[in-house]
């Protein structure tokens, strides 16, 4: 083998080496590259999807602020209509995902943002059970007993037995039949108890006067009482409402 021959030998390998670690080093550069471009491709999807979920927080605001807020079904069908079409978060390449730190937040933002909402809508659904179960209390402690009988002593007990009674019997069925919210069981019973107690003090007058003896009977303090409790009840319910509007601010 001559000297040239072997100079060659000698050299090939440092040759290969070297364009092996240009390929090598191509390679890296061209993984970098696309790593990047599919990390910067998560990031946009996510700012994208931060800046449509702070677009809809101001729309679904504006739309409740046209809604009269002591008006719970009013404002649940509003609430419904506005967030019927959420923004989702865009998919993205999988290394991006991996990688992207804002796309990891938006992930988290896409799994909570919707539970103010959420929570509103159950607050509604409570309140147009409470505020119905609270009006039909309202009214039934509304009634009184001059109106069916006057003032003053009784002559008979007609306007009692035909007017006073069937009145109350009828608030206080039409009350029973109106759903009670849940953990409000006292506060129902005790309202019956109040129109029951005019109920059987008024048949015992009926029978007082039929039998030609004195007797009346006052309801006010069971009236008053039953009425506070109904509207500290509705004072409660209107500011969990009043709570879950706030917590969309």
């Amino acid at each position: 083998m001559t000297s040239r021959s072997r100079l060659v030998l000698m050299f090939v390998p440092v040759v290969v080496t070297v364009v092996l670690a240009a390929v090598v080093g191509a390679l890296v550069v061209v993984q970098d590259q696309r790593q990047g471009q599919q990390v910067a491709a998560a990031d946009r999807a996510a700012e994208d999807f931060v800046s449509d979920v702070g677009t809809f927080r101001g729309d679904v605001a504006r739309e409740l602020g046209k809604v009269e807020a002591t008006d719970p079904a009013t404002l649940r069908a509003a609430l419904t209509g506005a967030v019927a079409e959420p923004p989702r978060l865009a998919g993205a390449p999988d290394l991006g995902v991996e990688q992207s730190e804002k796309y990891a937040r938006a992930r988290e933002t896409e799994r909570t943002f919707l539970e103010p909402y959420e929570r509103l809508s159950r607050e509604l659904r409570r309140a147009e059970v409470a505020l119905t179960f609270v009006e039909a209390a309202r009214d039934a402690l509304r009634l009184r007993a001059t109106d069916y009988v006057g003032f003053g002593p009784l002559g008979d007990s007609a306007a009692v037995r035909s007017r006073l009674v069937p009145a109350f019997v009828q608030a206080r069925d039409s009350f029973s039949a109106v759903r009670v919210p849940k953990g409000q069981t006292a506060l129902a019973g005790t309202v019956r108890a109040a129109l029951q107690h005019v109920i059987d003090e008024a048949t015992t007058l009926a029978a007082s006067i039929d039998a030609n003896r004195s007797f009346s009977f006052s309801y006010a303090e069971e009236f008053s009482a039953a009425l506070v409790a109904v509207d500290d009840y509705a004072t409660t319910v209107q500011g969990d409402v009043t709570e879950a509007v706030n917590a969309l601010s």
